[in-house]
């Protein structure tokens, strides 16, 4: 069997008489034969790499002490403005201001661009009812189910990419920015994930887009809920105003909904929380001046650290008993998982969604600087800025990829 599951084939239906004229009908077909990858090679299924949140792959690895461009790849289609890659097997899926496109993992060689309004990074999640996996994104109008296989596509219009869309509406915010929706999460064959200008949490069926169960999270104060975060058969959920929900993933009955009392002295932006990060010590939910652990058999307050920062973004990465989050103003903190104390800080400036992989913490961010900083004692091992922007990264074997203002870019250690 051929390494690569690369399967791409031409139908062309010629010389067709419609009312004594003559039309070509040029068909250009990706195989619906893409899965989950059975090669041994190192995934990153969705962003923040599995459904806990973590950021965090124990079996990748990634450049340690200095970079060099393996391959970068330009898109005609505007990658700015939007979250992490994937990878899948032996493709690399990202998604841009109007399209969804493959790339060849070894080369990046475009696979298949695919048209559509998603704002989100996708996430893989096996689909019974087809040959290939499930690409669940959030779009302008709800969440989309896409073909991880991208359909095909006929007179530069896309067929069979979209499989469902789920309950939405579109949406009425209005930015000079780039569109942002929290990105899905799946487990097993369920996705998880924010409904857009919502703050209700759904849980929908991966071949189907059939809604298991849907909830609000909040109360109406509520300005927007966070990215879940999933494990041992719980969904956590947290909101911006302050609350945090646990509910039952298969039948999404609330265990337990808390609002944690950050007591006189702290003040209101304790309420401002981030997306969670589920671990087996607890629940794992940073805010703008800190970060708190939760109990996950009833949300209470098992510690709490307190960095005085001003983070307005980003989630906590958690590997090898260690918390790793940005303060927003001049520091990444690594926090000891069990105690809530601090281990190092490391200088570095915005807020951002830190990515773990065999000791090394890489952070980029829409800042002309992607960074590499060892895990253990906050040294900078490398600083990469051949480029005006940077998205999240994300870790394979050797190789790390993160989307630039350029297109997708492919970095490994330096000779």
């Amino acid at each position: 069997m051929p390494s690569r599951r690369r399967l791409l084939a031409g139908v062309g239906v010629g010389a067709v008489g419609i009312a004594g004229g003559t039309s070509v009908l040029d068909v250009e077909f990706a195989a619906d034969t893409v899965s989950a990858s059975t090669s041994g090679e190192t995934d990153w299924p969705m962003a923040r790499y599995d459904p806990s949140g973590t950021g965090y792959n124990p079996s990748a690895t990634g450049p340690e002490d200095g970079v060099e461009v393996a391959w970068q790849q330009d898109t005609e289609s505007n990658m700015y403005g939007l979250s992490a890659p994937i990878l899948v097997g032996e493709t690399l899926y990202a998604v841009g201001q109007q399209s969804l496109v493959a790339f060849e993992r070894d080369t990046g060689e475009i696979r298949f661009t695919r048209d559509g309004q998603y704002w989100s990074s996708p996430a893989r999640a096996p689909a019974r009812a087809y040959r290939s996996d499930t690409l669940a994104v959030c779009g302008r109008e709800g969440l989309y189910g896409l073909s991880a296989g991208g359909g095909y596509e006929v007179l530069g219009r896309s067929i069979g990419t979209e499989r469902w869309h789920s309950p939405g509406q579109e949406s009425q915010r209005w930015s000079s920015s780039s569109p942002r929706e929290q990105s899905p999460v799946t487990a097993d064959e369920t996705v998880y994930g924010i409904v857009p200008n919502t703050d209700r949490v759904v849980a929908l069926d991966a071949s189907s887009g059939r809604v298991r169960w849907e909830r609000t999270v909040g109360d109406e104060r509520s300005t927007g809920s966070n990215r879940p975060a999933v494990r041992d058969g719980v969904v956590y959920v947290s909101s911006y105003p302050g609350d945090v929900v646990a509910f039952d993933a298969e039948t999404g009955d609330v265990h337990w909904s808390a609002k944690p009392d950050p007591g006189e002295e702290t003040p209101m932006t304790y309420y401002e929380f981030h997306p969670p990060t589920a671990t087996d010590e607890g629940l794992v939910v940073p805010y703008r001046t800190g970060v708190v652990l939760l109990d996950p058999a009833d949300g209470s307050v098992l510690w709490e650290y307190t960095h005085d920062g001003n983070a307005t973004d980003g989630s906590a990465a958690v590997a090898d008993g260690t918390v790793f989050v940005t303060d927003g103003e001049e520091s990444l903190h690594a926090i000891d998982l069990e105690r809530g104390e601090r281990e190092w800080t490391a200088e570095y400036v915005p807020d951002t969604d830190p990515v773990v992989a065999d000791g090394i913490v890489y952070l980029g961010y829409q800042f002309p600087e992607l960074v590499a900083i060892d895990a253990e004692t906050g040294e900078r091992r490398w600083r990469y800025e051949e480029a005006t922007y940077f998205t999240q990264p994300i870790v394979g074997d050797g190789v790390l990829y993160v989307l630039t203002d350029d297109g997708l870019l492919a970095l490994e250690e330096a000779e």
